[in-house]
């Protein structure tokens, strides 16, 4: 019998069998299932848990896109986490998820099944780290009515993609680590006053820049610095910025190292201070 661990998730792994499935339907509703350790997702495991109601599914390995195609639609399906799709198929189903509210693959997605996946009307996170994106991607994200996290570290958004996506009302979490935007771009986000979480980590900022982050009057969590290619930031330049910043109370800082002094002052302010 299949028993979940301490958090409530229920794993298989390996070759998963019939009567594998079979004991996660005797359970009923699962609330997280996680598939580890298994070389591919194919076809033929996606239909053996057609019948499966899960609300959050991980799936740590590589998928196949037809085999997607009987995930997307699994019944009560909030959250989909994938490690990489496969094959030279096409996404499809997204439409039809009236429930999906979450979908991340952080491996190999491309400009088709951004466009596939934009198609999800009910989405509200949306985690496409080094994704083909494209204008017209951005564009179609732009258009999701529910959208309100997005998660595109490590793409080639631009400046120009920047623009596009000021246009949205509905996002509020935006992460842009390691992608070409600079200054230009950020000067456009600032037309996002319902930001209330951005994600700068490893872009050509430099302190004078992030000033503009004072123009973002809902800004509660920021991630800063970077590694060896971006610019070194300033300690004390970064430490005054969060401390004007009156509605910031979570931060992320990397490689800016902080005197001691700094790190109290940042400690009294914030709730919560990460740095690495």
């Amino acid at each position: 019998m299949l028993l979940p661990d301490e958090h409530g998730t229920y794993t298989l792994e390996g070759d998963i069998s019939p009567e594998a499935i079979q004991s996660l339907l005797c359970v009923g509703p699962i609330g997280e299932l996680l598939l580890t350790r298994i070389p591919l997702v194919t076809v033929k495991l996606a239909k053996r848990m057609a019948s499966l109601q899960v609300k959050r599914l991980w799936i740590r390995g590589d998928v196949t896109r037809c085999a997607m195609r009987h995930i997307i639609p699994l019944p009560g399906l909030r959250y989909l986490n994938v490690s990489c799709m496969t094959s030279a198929a096409q996404l499809a189903n997204f439409s039809k998820a009236d429930c999906l509210e979450g979908f991340r693959s952080d491996l190999g997605m491309t400009e088709q099944d951004l466009l596939q996946v934009t198609q999800c009307a009910s989405l509200r996170d949306l985690g496409a780290q080094n994704a083909a994106l494209s204008p017209a991607v951005v564009s179609a994200i732009v258009s999701m009515p529910h959208l309100t996290t997005l998660d595109v570290e490590g793409t080639r958004f631009d400046d120009k993609m920047a623009k596009q996506i000021s246009r949205s009302k509905t996002i509020t979490s935006l992460h842009l680590g390691a992608t070409r935007m600079t200054r230009a771009g950020l000067e456009c986000l600032m037309l996002m006053e319902q930001l209330h979480a951005l994600d700068l980590w490893a872009l050509a900022l430099n302190e004078k820049d992030l000033e503009r982050l004072l123009d973002l009057p809902n800004l509660e969590f920021i991630s800063l610095g970077g590694d060896a290619h971006a610019p070194p930031l300033d300690p004390r330049a970064v430490t005054a910025l969060i401390l004007a910043c009156p509605s910031l109370r979570h931060v992320w800082l990397d490689g800016v190292e902080l005197l001691a002094g700094q790190r109290q002052a940042l400690e009294a302010k914030l709730a919560w201070l990460r740095i690495t």
